[in-house]
């Protein structure tokens, strides 16, 4: 079902900045004005983390970019897109411990959101995974606080990533 909300092109630079040139550390979208825009786009300089965020498979990082998303859907009343590059280490059979840099996108779908926000962001998810090309990335849905804990994440995607 489509929503009839565009995407903006600057979401799809964005992320390409954030996927190719690794220029961005996290990135979250919101919708306005029946359009998807970047509402902010992080560097890993801006939040402190530009050493390598392995050893703690990205927690300092990630525990900003919640605290940012929280911020900025007033406490998780809202709805929201987001993207991080999430490092971290994995033991893998036969192969020890291996680093990876794994990109999720989060659709972000607060149960206290109204229901026409939840609609919206619902039936316009296929169009900015469609711009951003996430069919490779790890996709979460979100809908309270508990689901974007740190540990939920890194242990889906230990999950995911540990026997590939």
């Amino acid at each position: 079902m489509s929503s009839g909300v565009m995407v903006n092109a600057e979401c799809q630079t964005a992320f390409q900045q954030l996927s190719e040139a690794k220029k961005y550390r996290y990135i979250i979208y919101k919708i306005v004005d029946n359009e998807v825009v970047v509402e902010v786009a992080v560097t890993a300089e801006e939040i402190g983390t530009t050493d390598d965020s392995y050893e703690d498979n990205s927690k300092a990082a990630y525990e900003i970019f919640v605290k940012d998303i929280k911020d900025k859907t007033d406490g998780f009343q809202d709805c929201r897109y987001a993207v991080f590059d999430f490092k971290f280490q994995t033991h893998r059979p036969g192969a020890g411990t291996s680093k990876m840099d794994k990109i999720v996108f989060i659709q972000l779908c607060p149960d206290s959101a109204s229901i026409k926000k939840k609609m919206v962001y619902a039936s316009t998810a296929s169009a900015i995974k469609a711009s951003l090309g996430t069919a490779k990335m790890l996709q979460f849905q979100v809908s309270d606080e508990s689901e974007i804990a740190h540990k939920e994440l890194l242990s889906k995607l230990n999950e995911k990533y540990r026997d590939n």
